[in-house]
């Protein structure tokens, strides 16, 4: 098995974006710390996902959100 489908398997839970409390912030912190830019908008204004196919787990975005917006569910 190739490394990088190891080190997938491993990761337990993506972070998920909770809309309601995402402001959608013009320059998100949680987006510049991000190592593997997992944290896409696709529209200005609109909130944020997070891509689990870029995701490895690191949760640096968690603490970044100053509005708390991103939470580990599950």
């Amino acid at each position: 098995m190739p490394i990088m489908e190891r080190t997938k398997a491993q990761v337990r839970s993506i972070p998920q974006v909770v809309d309601d409390l995402c402001l959608a912030c013009r320059k998100c912190q949680a987006r510049t710390v991000c190592r593997t830019k997992a944290i896409l908008q696709i529209d200005p204004g609109e909130p944020p996902f997070i891509d689990a196919n870029l995701c490895y787990g690191c949760l640096a975005c968690i603490p970044a959100c100053p509005q708390g917006a991103i939470v580990l569910e599950g």
